[in-house]
């Protein structure tokens, strides 16, 4: 147990360490929101995402948030200078710059900012949804914020708890006089912010199936359809699952065969228990205000009133400096120097992420957020840190895998890989295999790193095997013809018996190699893959037991350990459990539910169109190293016009903004065959991204 004095001290690093990540972060939100203007197309990607993703190794998400704030700001730069530097109102954090940026007014902002100067994050929710319903009504400002925004503010209690005084909401109202129904669709947005996040993260808990390998192939199998079908969140994929099988299930049983009204009394009664719980924390958190509230507001004050560069290290001042000048500092820069400060950014936020998580677990290990008078580590977060729940417990758990995995910690702390890239190998990666995959993870896109790292995943859970070493081309080639076999729709059917392409491609092979029994992850999980897909569905139809293979220690069984939310296992357990009794005998009820998507969907698939087959190889996907869109074309590799032909090793598949935008565009340069590759992304001169076939180049 650490002593108080130690837990002050990390207590004292990590809000410092989180108010210089504001800076960090709202200078690359503005960085990508000039970029988003159409600089991002010169520079050879489809859309801001694709490039944020690639080049500041951050999830789509984050990128999100940060450009939204940076946008919102560009008309407000009082708050902005706080967030960025402080001021005579003290230092704004990111989760209460979120929450007024929605409502505050160029006119009105610095008093909003004093407003907030002596309140919680909390409270100044509270007094935020009070100014609008001056204006508005209780009523609509209900249906504006939602009931995930109501159980975040913790419903009436928050309020009550919130207001020291009637005439502390009269001054919110006073200060926004220009809150009107205008602002009501900026509140509504509320339910995407981080504090939402945190509490979305709270409902969720892991439900698990242990299934038959050939069950877990034909969930893959129904994955890969939901994929093509537009739901690509495993969450959402369960709950079309449900919704299918539960239509099945009535459409097919005699009326009153299934009790429905049992399911929603459950399921109501879990909504009360979570109501209550909200309300219990609301409560605890009001409660426990004043152990920290005049330490808060004392910090920001310092923080605010210190001079530009104080309290700063080395390139964060400037950064901060920058920020708190607004996007239209960037104007008249070109894409490629915009990029470099992405890059550079990027890089900063990275070393800058790997202390904040080491720190955040040694404090969560400590229990400082207790000793130091908080109701939750939640509430920690938001308001010492100005973070989620949800972003602080991402961070500590990557810090929890980093401590087993230091080589993964060295490359990112180096700038080697980023933080995406490094969030992804420590999902797969072993002290044995942790070398492999860091070096896999410099060669790739984040595109490619992502499919390698779920199909290792795969390979892990069929094969029982810990260590699974990084997958070689043939391999992936293997892997990639489950998906190849949904969008044409042969999974349907059962493959002839003379054709066997993943043994004779992939076992040959790895049976010749001197190290084949560290490949043995990958050996077990292609072998089980091409039996299976010998089968097609009419294997796991019948209920038959695909035999196992001799080598691997999951003797033909594997768990699935998905994260769902509370809501969507309850439907789960409470469908399962009525429907086992009218189910087949052998039929489990994951591939009752798989089989009843393909029945209803199934049409849609291996649909007959020009160059359907280039599609098919391709999985009906975007070729580009950094694109997934799905609205493909084909397009020659060698024109058609300098002699190219037609053949399948000349064409390969392109969304439509690659293909006319990016290659006939001038954007993009793809050379060689269509199993190979050379990709040249940005101007011609000076590009920004090499990649041949799936290795990452130095551009």
């Amino acid at each position: 147990m650490r002593r108080i004095g130690e837990v002050e001290r990390l207590d004292t690093r990590l809000a410092s360490l989180a108010q210089a990540e504001t800076g960090l972060r709202l200078r690359l939100g503005q960085v990508l929101e000039v970029l988003g203007r159409g600089k991002h197309f010169e520079l050879g990607f489809s859309s801001v995402s694709a490039y944020a993703l690639e080049r500041c190794d951050r999830s789509v998400r984050w990128v999100s948030a940060a450009r939204c704030l940076a946008r919102r700001l560009e008309a407000l730069p009082e708050l902005r200078r706080a967030m960025a530097l402080g001021g005579a109102c003290g230092r704004v954090s990111w989760s209460m710059g979120d929450l007024l940026a929605r409502v505050a007014q160029p006119q009105d902002e610095v008093g909003w900012i004093e407003l907030a100067r002596s309140r919680t994050v909390r409270q100044l929710r509270a007094l935020v949804l009070e100014a609008i319903a001056d204006k508005v009504g209780v009523a609509d400002v209900r249906g504006v914020v939602g009931v995930a925004d109501e159980r975040a503010l913790g419903g009436a209690a928050l309020r009550e708890h919130a207001a020291a005084a009637p005439s502390e909401v009269s001054a919110a109202v006073a200060v926004a006089p220009a809150v009107a129904p205008a602002v009501a669709p900026a509140v509504a947005a509320a339910s995407a912010s981080e504090d939402t996040e945190e509490d979305a993260s709270e409902e969720m808990c892991t439900l698990t199936c242990t299934v038959d390998r050939e069950e877990g192939w034909l969930f893959e199998a129904t994955r890969a359809l939901l994929s093509q079908l537009g739901e690509h969140n495993v969450g959402a994929q369960l709950e079309a699952l449900l919704a299918e099988g539960q239509g099945t299930l009535l459409a097919a049983l005699p009326r009153g065969a299934l009790d429905l009204d049992r399911m929603d009394s459950a399921d109501t009664a879990q909504q009360r228990w979570g109501e209550e719980l909200s309300r219990w924390r609301a409560e605890a958190e009001a409660r426990c205000e004043h152990h920290f509230l005049g330490s808060v507001v004392s910090s920001r004050e310092r923080s605010g009133s210190a001079e530009p560069g104080q309290g700063a290290e080395g390139v964060q001042c400037g950064v901060a400096v920058a920020a708190s000048l607004g996007g239209a500092s960037l104007e008249g820069e070109g894409c490629r120097e915009l990029d470099a400060v992405v890059r550079g950014l990027s890089r900063a936020l990275a070393r800058h992420e790997l202390e904040l998580s080491r720190l955040i677990l040694s404090f969560h290990r400590a229990e400082g957020w207790r000793r130091l008078g908080y109701a939750s580590e939640a509430q920690y977060a938001r308001e010492r840190l100005g973070m989620s729940r949800s972003s602080m417990a991402a961070r500590r758990a990557l810090a929890l895998r980093l401590e087993r995995l230091p080589a993964v910690a060295q490359a990112l702390g180096a700038g080697q890989i980023g933080v995406e890239a490094a969030v992804q190998v420590v999902r797969v990666a072993t002290p044995s295999t942790q070398l492999a995959w860091v070096t896999r993870a410099q060669q790739r896109t984040i595109k490619h790193l992502r499919e390698e790292v779920a199909a290792a995943l795969v390979a892990v859970r069929v094969s029982g095997e810990s260590n699974c070493p990084p997958p070689l081309e043939v391999e992936m080639a293997a892997f990639h013809e489950l998906e190849q076999a949904v969008v044409s729709g042969s999974a349907c059917q059962p493959r002839p018996a003379n054709d066997s392409r993943v043994e004779h491609d992939v076992s040959g092979v790895l049976l010749a190699e001197p190290a084949s029994e560290e490949r043995r992850a990958w050996l077990v999980m292609l072998g089980s893959l091409n039996r299976w897909l010998e089968g097609g569905l009419q294997v796991s139809a019948a209920g038959g037991r695909v035999g196992a293979s001799s080598i691997g220690s999951s003797a033909g069984r594997s768990t699935l350990r998905l994260r769902v939310t509370r809501a969507t296992y309850v439907w789960w357990r409470g469908l399962e459990a009525q429907a086992r009794r009218w189910l087949p005998r052998g039929m489990s009820f994951l591939s009752f539910l798989c089989l009843s998507m393909w029945q209803a969907w199934r049409h849609l698939l291996g649909a007959d169109v020009a160059y359907g087959q280039i599609y098919i190889r391709d999985r009906y996907r975007c070729t580009s190293p950094v694109c997934s869109r799905k609205d493909v074309t084909p397009h020659h590799l060698q024109f058609r016009s300098a002699g190219g032909s037609d053949e399948p090793a000349n064409t390969t598949s392109v969304c439509t903004w690659c293909h006319l935008c990016g290659v006939h565009g001038g954007r993009i340069r793809a050379a060689g065959s269509a199993d190979l590759i050379h990709w040249e992304l940005g101007p011609p001169r000076s590009p920004c991204l090499v990649v041949h076939g799936r290795e990452r180049m130095a551009a």
